[in-house]
């Protein structure tokens, strides 16, 4: 802790270099408990919640386009690295933050209060692939109410998108402070195959699907 000025800053360091190898296909953006994995329709089971996916991303256009596709949520506890990385080689198109409560994000909690992660604030971004376009959501938790982007810039209450930026996959491209959820939204055309299941502890990098384009 030495090293470091604040818890925050200790949670959110970084990895000794060569520290997680990177596999293929769409890999894991972060450490953690792999929460809810499969297909995506209007609404979501997120470990017993239901939550409209339309009411998540606040964008009736991407909750269409991403419909009837495949979703990851993987959980960070404050034990876990808290940076995230791209999950495929890819570039931010869009991003918004939603305002909302900071609830924390725990099994716990989520068994308890309905709906909690479209309730809480939480940032989603667009990208674009080679394999098409994809969603990320980051939801903030109970003291976690700061999401650091290394694509966009707050003004104010907004997010400005920082032209020109592309990610390899496993590159980092940004972190919480303390502990959250990531849930990664991919459209039908992907055609996923899954190697990780509900209840996996994962780490950053680890690969999470094959890719076999329907």
């Amino acid at each position: 802790m030495s090293d470091y000025h604040t818890l925050g800053e200790f949670f959110a360091r970084k990895l000794r270099h060569g520290a997680r190898p990177i596999g293929d296909g769409v890999t894991s953006p972060t450490d953690g408990l792999v929460r809810e994995v499969g297909r995506l329709q209007g609404h979501l089971w997120v470990k017993g919640a239901l939550f409209d996916l339309a009411q998540l991303v606040q964008d009736d256009r991407l909750a269409d386009e991403l419909s009837g596709g495949y979703v990851v949520t993987v959980y960070l506890s404050p034990r876990d690295y808290h940076r995230i990385h791209a999950p495929v080689d890819c570039a931010p198109e869009r991003v918004w933050r939603i305002p909302g409560t900071l609830f924390p994000v725990n099994p716990a909690s989520t068994r308890v209060i309905p709906g909690l992660l479209a309730r809480n604030e939480r940032v989603v971004t667009r990208f674009s692939s080679p394999l098409g376009p994809f969603a990320m959501v980051m939801v903030g938790a109970c003291g976690v109410g700061t999401i650091r982007l290394r694509y966009a810039v707050s003004r104010g209450r907004r997010l400005k998108l920082i032209p020109g930026q592309a990610y390899r996959r496993g590159e980092e491209i940004g972190h919480f402070a303390l502990g959250s959820t990531v849930l990664v939204l991919f459209p039908p055309s992907w055609g996923l195959e899954w190697s990780v299941e509900v209840g996996d502890h994962v780490r950053m990098g680890q690969s999470l699907a094959i890719v076999s384009m329907e």
